[in-house]
């Protein structure tokens, strides 16, 4: 298989020196000349390809709010939303807030707050984000996938990236990438730094381009420890090792050299600074080639050195800075579970990453309703395959340090399957959303490793054949003569054909999605009937509260308690602000017990209140009033638990 083979990043399909690549001096006169193309042309091109992205984006973004309007709202995207809601009125370092284990205070929030500025506090806040994040990931996805390839190569890269994951799942895939900022925004500014790492000059302000920007998403959610931080350490590192070998001298002339093979810019800092004089006079070979061998080896582990040495420093930061807002009053992380797996349970962890897999890729037939869905399932199956090739080509060429982005996901994704079946996290189809970063991962593996053999030479084999010219006698058939005719020479790059149909299935796939009804959304009725009924601030649980808050604008505040199997419940800090508990701002006369699964115990609501006023039944809720401020009679001291819920 010849795209097995190691081709430096961003070089062209022709071989560097003469032969049938070097029939026309076009390679290497720049692109411009290459094409015959005058300045005010390519200006053109060039703008009629960046509105052409641009209506992409608009339309990728109308779909995805369609979709994402599929699934109802959920809790945890309200709680953020309500976080964006007091950060935008002023709280910058949201005082008194619990958050989970991520904070999302320098990606999501900010976004959240600055789409509530253009709409209000509503439930559309929540889709409008999501659709936002998924076609910001897309893009960049397709543009790292691209790297510093042009033309065909470029968009071939492109296209098969963003095909993979332009159509998401409906159901739990939509659901974990289109429902909620649960790490799928973690990782736009993730695929930001690795297009910084792929495109930006090696020098040392690059490092420092990449230290901030991993302080900065770290600081948001330190899944990015695992999904970037840990593979650049490693990766780079390993590269450190082993620069200067033979196999990393390799120069490429194209543009993709400075990725492929760092080398260069060292020994043309020499040529530059004159150190090369001696050699260009007719000294001998041999000590050229040893001066410019150290110079490489310098540059090199420089450059790569200072990434690893930024990414790790990034962490320390970002846990400062953390701290630092936590001492100053302002927001508090739970911390981060790290429970290890037991043997006995990783066949079963095995099982679960393989269908979160595909679900995530929209592959998962077994969860996919009979009909389109079933079938716009099986049509996401190649993309799966695809990224398993190429995962595997990737590890493959690694020892080789051709390509350093490359190298980089594919340790990122061996790094977060194998922290995925090991902890304790997988248990639902929910926890797909721990392990997201395989999707843009793999997709842009997919891209740079398929891309440049659709559009190469290498494709060229599996073309169909040339069929060519052949005549037909004349013949009688009746009394109709039928003349001669000719079958021109036909020529179907096949490659392009497959990308075509691909396309047009997964558009296929986003278009049937984008068509689906909305979701109902229970609380929304259940907000509507409290305002009507002048309820304005109850307690309840999480499944519900923080949904029906922000569904009605704010005008009613469920608050979450703890509702504990002995004793009086307490407040939950659990994606809440302890000023919502304060009996002397607030009063709470009413608690609303929702469905099956967060039911409070009778038993519990009467040790905190006593029998109830009144009581009213909507739809599945039931909703009980007294003439008292709850607030008053919460016990302390507050807990992350959700307390004795789900039993009549």
């Amino acid at each position: 298989m010849s795209f097995l083979t190691e081709r430096p990043e961003g070089t062209g399909h022709a071989p560097p020196g003469g032969g049938s690549g070097d029939r026309s001096g076009a390679r290497h006169r720049g692109p411009g000349r290459a094409r015959g193309l005058r300045p005010t042309t390519r200006t053109v091109r060039r703008a009629l390809t960046g509105l052409g992205v641009s209506g992409a984006a608009v339309g990728l973004f109308a779909c995805y709010l369609r979709l994402s309007a599929t699934f109802p709202v959920g809790s945890d995207g309200a709680s953020n939303a309500l976080e964006a809601w007091d950060l935008l009125h002023g709280n910058w370092l949201l005082r008194g807030w619990t958050f989970t284990d991520v904070s999302f205070y320098t990606t999501e929030l900010p976004e959240y707050a600055a789409v509530e500025l253009a709409r209000g506090l509503n439930a559309g806040v929540v889709h409008t984000a999501a659709s936002i994040t998924y076609t910001l990931l897309v893009l960049a996805a397709a543009a790292l996938a691209r790297g510093r390839a042009r033309g065909a190569e470029g968009w071939a890269r492109a296209l098969i990236a963003a095909g993979i994951m332009i159509a998401p799942q409906l159901g739990n895939g939509i659901h974990v990438l289109l429902s909620q900022p649960d790490h799928v925004g973690t990782q736009v500014p993730l695929v930001g730094i690795f297009l910084l790492l792929d495109r930006a000059p090696r020098r040392r302000y690059t490092a420092a381009a990449i230290w901030a920007l991993l302080v900065v998403t770290i600081v948001a959610d330190k899944i990015a420890i695992t999904d970037a931080v840990v593979p650049l350490v490693v990766v780079c590192l390993f590269y450190a090792a082993r620069a200067g070998t033979p196999s990393t001298l390799r120069v490429d002339s194209g543009a993709g050299a400075g990725l492929g093979s760092p080398a260069r810019s060292g020994a043309d800092k020499l040529a530059r600074s004159g150190a090369d004089k001696p050699a260009r006079r007719g000294a001998d070979k041999p000590a050229r080639r040893g001066i410019e061998a150290v110079a490489d080896r310098v540059c090199a582990r420089s450059f790569e050195l200072s990434v690893a040495v930024a990414s790790i420093a990034a962490v320390g930061v970002a846990q400062l800075i953390l701290t630092g807002i936590t001492r100053l009053g302002g927001f508090t992380l739970i911390p981060v579970e790290t429970r290890i797996v037991m043997p006995a349970s990783v066949p079963g962890h095995l099982s679960m990453t393989l269908q979160d897999t595909l679900n995530l890729f929209g592959a998962d037939v077994s969860a996919a309703q009979p009909g389109p869905q079933a079938l716009f399932a099986w049509v996401h199956v190649p993309g799966v395959v695809l990224m398993t090739a190429a995962f595997g080509i990737a590890l493959w060429r690694l020892p080789g340090r051709r390509d350093l982005v490359s190298a980089v996901l594919a340790v990122g994704l061996v790094v977060n399957l194998a922290t995925f079946v090991a902890s304790a996290i997988p248990s639902t189809p929910f926890d797909t959303r721990e392990m997201v970063a395989v999707l843009p991962y793999g997709a842009v593996l997919a891209g740079r490793t398929f891309g440049p053999w659709l559009t190469s030479g290498d494709a060229a084999r599996i073309r169909s054949p040339r069929v060519s010219s052949f005549q037909l006698r004349p013949f009688q058939l009746g009394a109709l003569r039928l003349r001669p005719f000719q079958l021109g020479a036909l020529r179907l790059r096949a490659g392009v054909a497959v990308l075509a149909l691909a396309s047009a299935c997964q558009l296929a796939a986003l278009g049937y999605g984008a068509t689906r009804p909305p979701a109902a959304n229970p609380e929304q009725a259940l907000a509507g009937w409290l305002t009507d009924h002048h309820l304005i601030t109850g307690l309840g649980t999480y499944s519900e509260d923080n949904v029906t808050t922000l569904d009605s604008g704010g005008a009613v505040r469920l608050r979450t308690v703890s509702w504990p199997r002995s004793g009086r419940a307490v407040p939950r800090l659990y994606q809440s602000s302890a000023s919502w508990y304060d009996p002397r701002t607030a009063y709470a006369n009413f608690v609303v017990s929702g469905t099956a699964a967060d039911h409070i115990p009778r038993a519990e609501i009467l040790a905190l209140a006593g029998p109830a006023t009144r009581t009213y039944r909507f739809r599945s809720f039931t909703i009980m009033t007294w003439d008292k401020n709850l607030l008053a009679l919460l016990g302390a001291p507050p807990s992350r638990l959700p307390g004795d819920i789900g039993h009549p």
